[in-house]
């Protein structure tokens, strides 16, 4: 993923959930998830936004980049429910590089199954939707 250089929009405003691995792995860094996650309406934790930022967010930089949740791996692509589909994020000005697409994918797809975000291909009876990968309206959730 090449981001343009200073852009860290999708660290604002940030509603970006959390796994339990996720949480581990940033506990881990010694950080609480009561400073860094804030459960929804749903009870699911996401990360905390403090004054519209990410609360990791240092200097327009990740300060826990190396150890960041499963979903901003992911991000720029999205899974839209809507079209049973992954999707680049419209609102992203970034570029993916060749082949990144279904990888992320993959990780946003993990996110929203364990999660129970809404439905994914393994909810599909009759197979997986088409692997379409036409930018759209995007949810904004991985």
């Amino acid at each position: 993923m090449r981001c343009p250089p200073g852009c860290h929009l999708c660290c604002l405003n940030t509603r970006m959930p959390l796994t339990r691995g996720d949480v581990k792995r940033i506990t881990s860094l010694g950080y609480d998830p009561g400073e860094f996650a804030v459960r929804d309406e749903r009870g699911i934790l996401r990360l905390r936004n403090v004054g519209g930022r990410c609360y990791f967010l240092r200097d327009g930089r990740c300060s826990i980049y190396e150890s960041r949740p499963l979903g901003c791996r992911a991000y720029p692509v999205v899974w839209d429910p809507e079209r049973g589909a992954c999707v680049k994020d419209p609102e992203c000005p970034g570029e993916l590089e060749a082949g990144e697409f279904v990888e992320m994918c993959a990780m946003a797809l993990r996110v929203v199954e364990e999660l129970g975000l809404g439905p994914t291909p393994s909810a599909w009876r009759g197979g997986p939707p088409s692997r379409r990968r036409t930018p759209g309206r995007s949810r904004r959730a991985p």
